[in-house]
């Protein structure tokens, strides 16, 4: 099978390939991006606050919560905005851009950028969120999982797994999103709800050439596989996404299934912000459609080798700008990549970790939560966490507005109980607040078992 050739659309027309008009997009902005990546920082910086500016000037016009924001910023009109003037406009916590949704989402945008999504995040911090976007937000996205995936030279010939939250066991005949654009191999799908033993003999029958999953996750399959002697064949490379990577990942991967490990950056509200540089470990921002900054406690920017917030600006989002998002990660800023590409560069990313479920018949699995749009509709929940004392208890801590009814309590501890897959003691426990160390992302579960 040929790969990296675009599908035609055309009866007739097997290469050079015509391709439909959604892939012929994704398809422009990759020849775009295969281009800036190389141009110099100062270039990107440049063009990242011409997309500011207009970003700016939109949310200013349009977005209630952003009319006074230039005034406060000290500038006079958003196309004086600079890198410099932009560090004066005020930082957006997950915590405010709950508290003023409706207030954040722009009273018009141009018709251009086409339907309103949504879609519900825990994120860092455990506060549920829902967050609008539209369908050229959505565009830029999907042009930067083709992106990953090129700039890894991927073969896109060969077969794809992934093990993804919420999903059924399932095949298909290509890559999703890359099979609208190229001709791929075929895909197989899992859940991570699925027992460990369960999805180590599905990835030894089903044999993928690359692995898509969560890294606590896949951490947990390699240290399986280590004790079972059971291993995977015909593995090229495991991709990991969405939290913290465990400093022995990459390691137990290339010892026990002789792999490299590929990771990425991405949350709900940003869509993908950095992919691993093919040459190194370090991280590659994608300038094109984020801005991103790494501040200090006192604002300032962190030199490279510093530690320090993460503060995200997505730069096509007309329909909720989020201007100067503080994420709620910790990442080190870099130096730039010695492979030539401008793209800013983060040395690491401190992300989410979220502990296996441990049960009393001895399953180890992911815990499958998904708490995010059900604490959005029982509005009194405004954080939670829960933590597993014992194989038969599990707590869920609850930052709350006021106490839950009888009837809500009964619905919780139903709705966890479903969701983690055991009749587990369910312990609910009201507190002030749920507190995390600097630099250490949220986990939405914790288990405090041994071993």
């Amino acid at each position: 099978m040929m790969h990296g050739i675009p599908l035609s659309c055309v009866p007739g027309v097997e290469w050079p390939g015509l391709p439909t008009a959604a892939a012929a997009s994704l398809l422009a902005l990759q020849w775009q991006l295969e281009r800036s990546q190389w141009w110099s920082p100062e270039r990107l910086l440049e063009h990242q606050f011409r997309q500011i500016r207009a970003l700016a000037g939109h949310a200013v016009a349009n977005v209630p919560y952003y009319r006074d924001t230039l005034r406060t910023a000290g500038v006079a009109r958003a196309e004086e905005l600079t890198p410099e003037s932009f560090r004066r406009w005020p930082l957006l916590p997950k915590s405010l851009v709950r508290e003023n949704e409706s207030r954040l989402r722009a009273l018009r945008y141009p018709r251009e950028h086409g339907a309103l999504m949504q879609n519900y995040t825990t994120g860092s911090t455990g506060t549920p969120l829902r967050v609008f976007h539209t369908e050229v937000a959505q565009l830029f996205a999907h042009a930067l999982v083709v992106r990953e995936h090129l700039l890894h030279e991927r073969d896109l010939s060969a077969k794809f797994g992934a093990i993804r939250f919420d999903a059924e066991s399932a095949t298909q005949a290509g890559w999703g999103l890359m099979a609208t654009v190229f001709a791929t191999g075929p895909a197989c799908i899992n859940s991570t709800a699925t027992d460990l033993d369960a999805l180590l003999d599905w990835l030894c029958e089903e044999r993928p050439a690359y692995l898509l999953a969560y890294p606590t996750l896949l951490r947990a399959l390699v240290a399986r596989s280590r004790q079972t002697g059971k291993a995977p064949e015909g593995l090229l490379q495991i991709l990991s996404y969405g939290e913290m990577l465990p400093a022995d990942l990459r390691t137990l991967a290339r010892e026990c299934w002789g792999v490299t490990v590929v990771d990425s950056y991405s949350c709900h509200e940003l869509a993908n912000v950095a992919a691993q540089c093919p040459q190194h470990d370090h991280y590659l921002v994608h300038a094109e459609n984020v801005y991103v900054e790494v501040l200090r406690d006192d604002g300032e920017p962190c030199a490279p080798g510093e530690t320090g917030r993460v503060v995200a600006t997505p730069l096509h989002n007309f329909a909720m700008p989020l201007m100067r998002y503080e994420i709620g990660d910790y990442a080190e800023a870099g130096e730039r990549c010695p492979g030539g590409r401008g793209l800013p560069v983060l040395n690491r990313v401190v992300g989410r970790v979220r502990n296996m479920l441990r049960d009393p018949e001895g399953r180890m699995r992911w815990p499958r939560l998904g708490l995010a749009q059900w604490s959005w509709d029982l509005a009194a929940i405004r954080q939670f966490r829960l933590v597993q004392h014992s194989v038969h208890e599990i707590e869920a801590l609850l930052v709350l507005e006021r106490e839950l009814t009888e009837s809500e309590q009964e619905k919780l501890s139903a709705m966890l109980r479903e969701r983690l897959g055991y009749p587990f003691e369910i312990r609910i426990t009201r507190v002030p607040a749920i507190e995390r160390r600097r630099g250490e992302k949220y986990e939405e579960f914790v288990s405090l078992l041994d071993g």
